[in-house]
């Protein structure tokens, strides 16, 4: 108790104010991954944003140290519960999970997210179906990908998979880009409007990549540079600043472009200035103006 308080004058004299995104993946104490770059970089754009951590540790694993873990089942389902008892899960206006790490998480995400999005049916859910890479293979439990594909997947407004988790979640091989489109559109359904693929393809020359949108009508491609030495976190930054921006009514593809421009420009920050962390509020104003001269 605050010394000089009372209790009565600790208690709210009006209804908590509604967040507008719910975000639910790792967080960091140190370094820009998951929650830890998501929630700084919706904020920026002024969401009011509750971060709900599925791990919380010290750092990336890739540290010589590393602390913390999972959070518990029972933690996190009091976070969820804590969050209907507030009254915060009633007007969102979207809802963004990442690194869930185990299936555990997914089965209680699974059982939350229905009820929520019956609450708020025009709420836009971006999953992004974290479960590995091409070079590394599954970095959770395989069995995930059982949740993702029947359960978290088809309730989602869009998804945002690298292209081996498009591999996996569509049972397809992808040789190609056509390969890609083609897996991206079995993910598509009523309520699944739009499928993004990060990392889709490297360009002829190595040094870009493609990420590409796709929808049940249309494709749009873009290909920006790839960095060798790109910190943690950018698929995490990518999926928040996506959001940000469908949230403020741009359309897709103009979202995808600019939520591609804004993590390019993060990552180079973060290689100029040496320090190995995303920058969630970087400016891209001299660039677009550059492409856009009048």
């Amino acid at each position: 108790m605050i010394p000089g308080i009372t209790p009565a004058r600790l208690q709210r004299p009006s209804p908590d104010k509604n967040a507008d995104i719910i975000s639910i993946q790792s967080q960091v104490i140190y370094g820009t991954v998951g929650n830890s770059i998501a929630a700084p970089a919706l904020e920026h754009h002024g969401w009011r944003v509750l971060a709900v951590p599925t791990f919380l540790l010290s750092n990336t694993p890739d540290y010589p140290s590393c602390f913390g873990g999972e959070i518990s089942p029972e933690w996190f389902s009091g976070f969820l519960q804590g969050l209907h008892d507030r009254g915060q899960d009633t007007q969102l206006r979207a809802i963004l999970t990442g690194y869930l790490g185990s299936t555990t998480k997914a089965a209680e995400v699974s059982r939350w997210l229905p009820e929520t999005v019956q609450k708020n049916p025009r709420a836009l859910v971006i999953i992004d179906p974290v479960m590995g890479d091409d070079d590394t293979g599954f970095y959770v439990d395989p069995a995930l990908l059982e949740w993702y594909r029947d359960r978290l997947a088809p309730m989602a407004t869009g998804l945002t998979p690298n292209r081996y988790e498009l591999a996996c979640l569509s049972g397809k091989t992808l040789n190609n880009d056509e390969d890609v489109i083609a897996a991206a559109r079995t993910l598509l359904n009523q309520r699944t409007q739009w499928v993004i693929v990060t990392s889709a393809a490297r360009g002829e020359a190595g040094n870009t990549l493609r990420v590409i949108c796709v929808t049940s009508e249309a494709v749009h491609s873009i290909e920006h540079e790839a960095y060798d030495r790109a910190p943690k976190g950018t698929g995490d930054l990518f999926a928040a600043q996506l959001a940000a921006f469908l949230l403020k009514g741009l359309p897709l593809f103009e979202a995808a472009e600019l939520a591609c421009q804004m993590t390019r420009r993060s990552v180079l920050d973060s290689l100029n200035d040496g320090s190995g962390l995303l920058n969630p509020r970087p400016d891209i104003s001299a660039e677009r103006s550059e492409k856009n001269p009048d």
